[in-house]
């Protein structure tokens, strides 16, 4: 009996030995996956992988949770956010099982991390916060700095720099309490984009240095490759082309190397960029061509937009001018399409604004009650018979929380209505006033059919040629200038701006309201826009100055307008109308106004015009022209 139980006895410390050897096993696999996640995910998530395997086959559920996470954590990195999701929804789960408080603040970080990298700006904070209280709740200090760096970001994103520069410092400090230096580089390196926001550079360039170090030290591959792309983008600013470039190329390699494709996609963009500063058109179209097709793969608009607009700068440089009026259009249709997203943005963090307000004045509010508590304790310990006078006292500090209380909501709601007014200017830019108000009222606007409209286009001529000497922020500066003084004319003729292409502009009288004098309002506006490019021809030439010149086409005649797509607030023209507008402007001359014999019938009583006779237009026939010399 006695050998019997000995027996038992060795037989259940063998087990729980096996049992604590293989759970080792699970830890060190974990590990193992968690230093690799930063130098190669894949490598982690498979090792990950192998954690869970291990850790379901032995029961051990606190080493499963820790493999699930990583999984989630791994596939996040790689930017496949969708099995991130999952995985780390598993781990929380598994977490709330075990009661692991540091496990759930850890999950419940990276769902947030999840929801802001969807632009999810109120559901990624709800997740912070909520991750930052379980982390305080037992000084779990890693998972604080982690979370204080979420908040940061999403007040940095509602322009709050100083607020996001507080919680970012505090982040960093807390994780030298926990010496936790994986952290290290990813904080500096967001105060280095602090810096750069303000236009420091030189600070930028030492920060950046010093994240990169910090980095290095903790074999942080991905946030070392984000300090050297936003060291090539500082270079780019500065013109050192030589220095742009190397540091785009080590920022590429060790992205590729990571598998982070998304950031790898961005930083070859920039790239792009460098190489038009350089001249080598050919070799940025390749590059650019690569990234706008990534962007449209992965839903990344930016991407797209930005590739885009690469690709128009890279084939105007070029000459090639056809090229380059087909990417300026996919550019600003893009651009229409990130506009729509921004107004919801805009909205969303109109929300959170208010919140951090309200948060703010909670806060005054404890503060108050707190200093007021304890002055009347202090006076009741020492005036006892003075109690009367401390009522009072209380009484006057609910009084003015009260009034705080109500002034603050009163600026609230002007903040709001503030807001609302910048939304509702950002929507008139793109919409007329009548389209935009219908779009608000009931959520869609319909297409209309006007019968009597006069179509302009404008094209500035020699654009090409002089573009070839210009920088890109020249380039765009010079035709911004001769735009802004267009919508000045247009504005004052009851005419509509409908879009730029490249270096054509147009627009149109007689909608969204009909007018029949409207073929009148737009010859005399594009009497105006000649005047303006004269006197704008001979200023240049007193300082020496690349000018321009411009043709100018018009008809009149029916087209239907209105709003194109359902989430694109673009509006836009359409119609015979508006083709032979453009072939009046093809047949036009430098320096003239060319009209078709429709419009000339409209206005021959008021306009003193020059018949040339009726000239072939393409796919239109022969079509009378008219050039317009003056008012009668």
């Amino acid at each position: 009996m006695k050998k019997f139980s000995s027996f038992v006895f060795l037989s259940l410390l063998f087990c729980a030995i096996a049992l604590a050897q293989s759970e080792n096993d699970v830890d060190q696999l974990n590990q193992k996956a968690e230093s690799l996640l930063n130098q190669k995910p894949k490598e982690s998530l498979a090792t990950a992988g192998n954690a869970k395997s291990a850790a379901e086959n032995i029961g051990y559920k606190k080493g499963q949770t820790k493999a699930v996470v990583l999984m989630g954590v791994a596939n996040y990195k790689i930017d496949d956010y969708a099995k991130a999701r999952i995985f780390i929804n598993q781990a929380e789960a598994l977490s709330e099982q075990l009661n692991d408080t540091s496990a759930i603040s850890f999950s419940k970080y990276w769902l947030a991390n999840l929801e802001l990298n969807q632009g999810q700006y109120g559901k990624a904070l709800d997740l912070y916060q909520t991750a930052l209280l379980l982390a305080e709740k037992i000084g779990d200090k890693r998972n604080i700095a982690r979370c204080l760096d979420g908040k940061a970001t999403i007040y940095e994103s509602l322009g709050e720099d100083e607020k996001a520069l507080e919680l970012y410092t505090k982040s960093l400090a807390v994780a030298k309490e926990a010496n936790f230096k994986e952290w290290y580089g990813n904080v500096t390196f967001e105060l280095a984009n602090q810096l750069y926001k303000k236009g420091k550079l030189d600070d930028a360039l030492a920060k950046y240095n010093e994240a990169i170090l910090l980095s290095e030290d903790a074999g942080n591959l991905n946030n070392k490759a984000s300090c050297l792309q936003q060291l090539a983008s500082i270079y780019y600013d500065k013109n050192d082309t030589k220095q742009a470039m190397k540091n785009v190329t080590q920022a590429m390699d060790i992205f590729q190397e990571t598998g982070s494709m998304s950031s790898f996609s961005h930083s070859r963009l920039l790239m792009c960029f460098v190489l038009l500063s350089d001249k080598q058109y050919d070799l940025a179209i390749d590059l650019a061509k690569m990234s706008l097709q990534e962007g449209k793969a992965n839903g990344e608009t930016d991407l797209e937009k930005s590739s885009a607009e690469a690709l128009y700068y890279a084939y105007l440089y070029k000459g090639d001018k056809t090229k380059a009026l087909d990417y300026h259009v996919k550019f600003h249709e893009l651009s229409e399409t990130n506009h729509t997203k921004d107004l919801a943005k805009k909205m969303t963090q109109l929300e959170l604004q208010t919140n951090f307000d309200k948060e703010r004045q909670i806060a005054k509010a404890i503060q108050s009650k707190k200093d007021s508590e304890m002055n009347s304790a202090f006076e009741k310990q020492k005036l006892v018979k003075k109690a009367s006078f401390i009522g009072i006292g209380l009484l006057a500090v609910i009084a003015s929380l009260a009034i705080f209380a109500f002034i603050q909501k009163r600026n609230d709601t002007r903040l709001i209505a503030v807001e609302k007014r910048k939304s509702d200017e950002l929507l008139l830019n793109i919409l007329p006033a009548e389209v935009a108000a219908e779009l608000k009222e009931s959520g869609h606007s319909k297409a209309k059919n006007y019968d009597m409209a006069t179509v302009l286009f404008a094209d500035i001529k020699n654009f090409t040629g002089a573009a070839e000497k210009m920088s890109p922020n020249q380039l765009v500066t010079e035709i911004d200038y001769y735009f802004k003084n267009f919508d000045d004319i247009v504005g004052k003729y009851k005419i509509e701006k409908i879009k730029t292409i490249g270096d054509a502009y147009l627009c149109v009288g007689g909608l969204p309201k009909a007018d029949v004098d409207n073929a009148y309002y737009v010859i005399c506006a594009a009497l105006e826009m000649q005047e303006f490019m004269k006197r704008t021809k001979e200023e240049k030439e007193k300082t020496g100055g690349i000018y321009f010149e411009i043709r100018i086409g018009i008809h009149t005649g029916p087209l239907i307008a209105g709003i194109v797509g359902l989430r694109k607030f673009a509006y836009d023209i359409w119609g015979d109308t508006v083709n032979i507008a453009a072939r009046m402007e093809q047949h036009g001359e430098e320096g003239k106004i060319n009209i078709s014999g429709t419009t000339y019938e409209l206005v021959k009583g008021k306009v003193s015009c020059t018949h040339r006779g009726k000239i072939e237009a393409k796919n239109k026939g022969q079509i009378d022209m008219y050039f317009v010399n003056g008012i009668s």
